[in-house]
């Protein structure tokens, strides 16, 4: 049936769309603040108007979610997974976070003749060089492999090796270098392989910015006494040379674009009129700003909005359809049934995996009078302490998970706090190991329950008066939650094969000692001596 209906939809939308396959583009803007762009603060808009209007001549998603935080979010784009079907954890240069058994949104569309580039950040997990985006379907990639750095490091990556002087950057634009500031080098990379692009295939372009994520380093040339405000404008400058380019090569109007931050703002992000920041689980912490354009949004869509309840991993399966590929990656092995009485089973075992979670959504926001904010999920777990239903969204907890601030930021930048006594969702979940329930989600408190789409400052707990939403939420919360996969015991350790999350045949021989020094030596950093400058496993030079 599945494959049926799959057949159907992608003639529809190749139908729509003309004989060439779109050209597919994905701008994650790190730790970006629901009220810094022009989209939602008009005050904005004189430092992100390339951006603002962008947006404007597409649809602002006003209900699109992340993570609470950066990694588990990447890794669901790439892979179509919710973060509990990987994990809700950061990822270090050297752990293996993505099961190498699931199928990339690079190699699903590899597969489809594109030619597919990532530049920018990585933070999804390298352990072995399997996990590197040159062997998953990437033709070129550059950027960093950990979580943050100077906008001048010289740790950086590029294919299948470090990048930290001139000499060891592989085709080099001539008036940058190895430690250009972050913004200026990736979109430049990106714009260079849009103006090499051969125009009759199709691109898929992957621009994962480090801005506007700490420390803030000063931005070259910029116009503003603030520098935060100063890496908003230079991503913005770079986002409209992109979008001229692309006009430029005819490419524009084949061309779908998803933005979107990869969770909400923190330090000087502000997320106004949503409630808390980066790290919680509250709305300024989930739902980013977003939006998608480009020549394939219809004219009478333009400039409009759409508040269906959206997913970052819904954009795997998206451009799956718009590619004419299935987006479907089941192991092959289904996962054992649940059992809410045992909620530490390990229904995947060594042999089977999550499938994919994202729905392929372009039909629906081509469509929006015939579709509803439900149409996509009618039940969106967005953590394991929190899921969203139509309208409603139950909250059990904080994550444990650093120190937040549940408040609400105002436009000036002033904290207005949240009584810890008044709101029992504002303490955080205990680890795994000291939860009364096993794996399932609690802080020992009654869930709050709110309406965001009356309440996006989220205010007004009507738990109490809705039991019977809070019951059925709070279940559907719990089953959802027994199928948790998460190898790095964040959420409570679910084992792979061998204890790992990838077979140990795909991570291959690992051998730490060697590794750093093969790094160490063939690619000398002052830094910090080579460690955690790339993968430990797969490499020839550590081969037994």
């Amino acid at each position: 049936m599945k494959s049926r209906l799959f057949a159907f939809l992608t003639a529809a939308v190749t139908s729509a769309l003309g004989a060439q396959k779109p050209h597919l583009i994905m701008i994650l803007q790190d730790d970006l603040g629901h009220y810094d762009l022009g989209i939602h603060n008009p005050a904005a808009r004189s430092y992100s108007n390339n951006i603002t209007s962008l947006a404007e001549e597409g649809i602002i998603l006003t209900n699109h979610y992340t993570h609470w935080h950066c990694s588990p979010t990447r890794r669901s784009f790439l892979t179509g997974r919710l973060p509990i079907h990987h994990g809700e954890m950061l990822s270090d240069v050297t752990t293996d976070d993505v099961d190498l058994r699931m199928t990339w949104i690079s190699e699903k569309l590899k597969s489809q003749g594109y030619s597919t580039y990532w530049y920018g950040k990585g933070h999804t997990g390298y352990k072995s060089m399997n996990h590197l985006g040159i062997n998953r379907g990437f033709d070129d990639t550059f950027g960093f492999l950990s979580g943050d750095q100077k906008y001048n490091s010289s740790i950086r990556f590029q294919n299948n090796h470090p990048v930290h002087t001139n000499n060891e950057f592989d085709d080099r634009p001539a008036d940058l270098n190895a430690t250009s500031y972050s913004t200026d080098l990736y979109v430049e990379l990106a714009n260079r392989a849009i103006r090499n692009h051969d125009v009759s295939k199709s691109m898929f372009l992957y621009l994962a910015f480090q801005a506007v994520h700490e420390p803030y380093d000063p931005v070259p040339g910029n116009p503003y006494n603030d520098t935060y405000t100063g890496m908003i404008w230079d991503a913005d400058v770079h986002v409209g040379e992109m979008i001229s380019l692309l006009k430029e090569k005819n490419m524009y109007d084949n061309t779908f674009i998803v933005y979107t931050a990869d969770n909400g703002g923190v330090m000087s992000g502000n997320n106004y009129p949503l409630r808390g920041e980066k790290h919680t689980n509250w709305e300024g912490g989930m739902r980013t700003a977003a939006f998608v354009s480009g020549g394939l949004i219809p004219a009478n869509l333009r400039g409009t909005k759409n508040g269906m309840n959206l997913h970052i991993v819904d954009w795997y399966s998206t451009f799956c359809e718009l590619a004419g590929v299935s987006h479907n990656d089941d192991p092959p092995t289904p996962p054992l049934p649940t059992n809410m009485s045992d909620p530490s089973k390990n229904i995947y075992g060594d042999n089977s995996y999550p499938a994919v979670d994202g729905v392929p959504v372009f039909d629906m926001l081509m469509n929006p009078d015939t579709h509803n904010i439900s149409s996509a999920h009618e039940y969106l777990v967005l953590a394991k302490e929190v899921i969203i239903s139509g309208e409603y969204k139950l909250l059990i907890g904080q994550p444990h998970f650093k120190w937040q601030n549940n408040g609400w930021r105002q436009p000036n930048g002033t904290w207005i706090a949240s009584n810890n006594t008044e709101w029992p969702c504002n303490k955080q979940d205990g680890p795994p190991s000291n939860t009364s329930n096993g794996y399932l989600p609690g802080n020992g408190l009654p869930p709050c329950l709110f309406n965001v789409r009356t309440d996006a400052s989220e205010k007004i707990n009507i738990g109490p008066s809705n039991p019977d939403i809070v019951a059925r939420l709070w279940r559907q919360l719990n089953e959802t939650a027994l199928t948790t996969r998460d190898c790095s015991g964040f959420s409570g350790p679910v084992p792979g094969p061998g204890g790992q999350c990838s077979p140990p045949e795909l991570i291959g021989h690992c051998n730490a000692s060697c590794a750093n020094s093969f790094w160490r030596t063939k690619y000398p950093t002052n830094s910090n001596n080579g460690d955690g400058v790339g993968p430990i496993c797969g490499l020839p030079e550590c081969a037994l």
